[in-house]
């Protein structure tokens, strides 16, 4: 189960880099279908190197849910998905992290925020 993990990770990796080159490409083309979530998508080939496989999968998770916080950089929403993962650890609820997401960022996408955290950046939590 371990090994189909690890592949399964490496070819999300490998899924979201193509999705991040090929986003990168169409955006540039048409500013006007830029999605929501721009900064994630066009997240440039060389920065995606700097992310660790964990959290590639935890930016393409928010990428396909459109669930990326307004004006936030891919390097920013992992921080605050490691930010969200710190405070469960703390003792705040799913429910109360859920409510702190959508109210300081000031979206509505809070639930699959911190779905994409608690699976991608802080598994041991959600199991």
């Amino acid at each position: 189960m371990f090994l189909r993990r690890i592949h399964l990770r490496t070819n999300v990796l490998a899924v979201s880099l193509a999705f991040a080159i090929a986003g990168a490409a169409v955006a540039g083309c048409d500013p006007a279908t830029q999605p929501r979530s721009a900064d994630v998508t066009t997240t440039p080939a060389a920065e995606a190197t700097e992310f660790s496989t964990d959290e590639a999968s935890f930016l393409e998770e928010i990428r396909i849910n459109d669930a990326a916080l307004p004006g936030k950089s891919a390097k920013e929403l992992v921080a605050a998905g490691y930010a969200t993962c710190e405070h469960l650890r703390g003792g705040v609820s799913v429910l109360d992290e859920t409510s702190a997401v959508e109210r300081t960022y000031r979206f509505d996408q809070g639930p699959l925020f911190v779905s994409a955290a608690t699976t991608n950046l802080c598994p041991d939590f959600a199991s």
